[in-house]
């Protein structure tokens, strides 16, 4: 990991550049409604569909954990999305007393919506560059990534 410390000025850079992109894909929908129409943008609920579009029926202790969020908000958006239909509770068949919540048919389309969607917003913001750049970015990126992870996992709030 990095041991430099950002100036401020690169800092608000950094911010004005992220809101933009924030804005453009989120806010105006340059590239589109969010999932494509089906639900208004929530970030936790994106994730939660995009997770189990994934990985298939999980416990909600275990979104939570991924997420980083606490079991009473992912049970509110879980309870949210059973809401709208896009997700289905069940028991675990390794342990009755535990529940999982998996995709339903509707959701299921509806977290395919979200991915092909976020794989247009990916392709215009990669249009913007040269092929000969488009590596060297998706290095750095992954590079900040795996040291935010880093950070995360070792409670480091910085």
């Amino acid at each position: 990991m990095a041991t430099t410390t950002p100036s401020t000025k690169s800092a608000k850079r950094l911010r004005e550049i992220v809101h933009v992109i924030i804005r453009m894909f989120l806010v105006s929908g340059r590239a589109g409604p969010p999932a494509e129409g089906h639900l208004p943008f929530n970030p936790l609920y994106f994730h939660i569909l995009g997770r189990l579009r994934e990985r298939g029926p999980t416990r909600p202790s275990e979104l939570a954990a991924t997420f980083g969020v606490a079991r009473t908000t992912l049970s509110t958006a879980v309870n949210a999305l059973v809401n709208r239909g896009l997700l289905q509770k069940e028991r675990d068949p390794h342990d009755g007393r535990a529940q999982l919540v998996k995709l339903s048919d509707n959701g299921l389309m509806v977290a395919k919506a979200i991915y092909r969607q976020d794989l247009t917003n990916m392709k215009v913001l990669l249009e913007q560059l040269d092929n000969s750049e488009i590596e060297p970015f998706l290095e750095l990126l992954e590079k900040v990534v795996r040291g935010l992870e880093l950070s995360a996992s070792s409670g480091d709030t910085k």
